[in-house]
């Protein structure tokens, strides 16, 4: 059998969105980025809104996703997604407005603007990266850290009586009237990606998903 006989339309079981551009990624091995780049892209797409899909990119490990997604994009100060995304909306209550963040961005800085952008019932999407740790900045401890779990500022693993517990913005999330549907995955396992697929930027009001962490 040739490579010719393997390589055809029928047999095709995976492809790059065509949304995804050549650029390489700068990220870490591991940090999930990457796949959730090409499952935003595959769901733009299966919805037909290339040509109206807006993103909020964040401050933070993400903070150059306009260069592999190729749709329009807003670049928030740290912590504001939330707050620009809504604006974006509601000029263009038309478009697919989302916010693309990490731990700090989401879940230290940007804090008040995620709730409230969540209780206002926002018509916008939200996609949390929670990795349980700064990546860019060094691996430090982050509000989602989870107990027991070591960073390069708690190389004794996080302690409740020294730290305060994690912060668990899903289940925070889900306890706003305005929030219209929240879902955590993870993109660790084949089954877990094709999970994750499901195209919940269709549902109105505020959704939210949550990447969990893997540790």
């Amino acid at each position: 059998m040739t490579k010719e006989d393997i390589i055809k339309p029928e047999n095709l079981v995976s492809k790059k969105p065509t949304l995804m551009n050549d650029n390489p990624m700068h990220y870490c091995p591991g940090c999930s980025h990457g796949v959730v780049h090409k499952l935003i892209a595959e769901v733009i797409e299966e919805m037909g809104l290339e040509d109206k899909a807006i993103g909020i990119s964040p401050v933070g490990c993400a903070v150059f996703i306009y260069n592999y997604i190729d749709i329009d994009w807003q670049e928030a100060a740290h912590g504001r997604a939330p707050a620009l995304a809504t604006a974006i909306k509601r000029l263009w209550p038309d478009r697919l407005v989302f916010t693309y963040q990490g731990d700090g961005d989401l879940a230290c800085i940007g804090t008040a603007e995620t709730i409230h952008a969540l209780n206002r019932g926002e018509n916008i999407t939200i996609i949390f990266i929670n990795n349980a740790i700064y990546g860019m900045t060094g691996g430090q401890m982050a509000p989602t850290t989870l107990v027991g779990m070591k960073t390069s500022t708690s190389p004794y693993g996080r302690d409740v009586h020294l730290h305060g517990y994690p912060l668990k913005m899903a289940d925070i999330a889900a306890q706003l009237e305005g929030t219209a549907y929240v879902t955590r995955q993870s993109v660790d396992t084949v089954p877990a990606i094709r999970k994750q697929r499901k195209p919940s930027a269709r549902r109105s009001r505020t959704p939210w998903q949550a990447k969990a962490p893997t540790s």
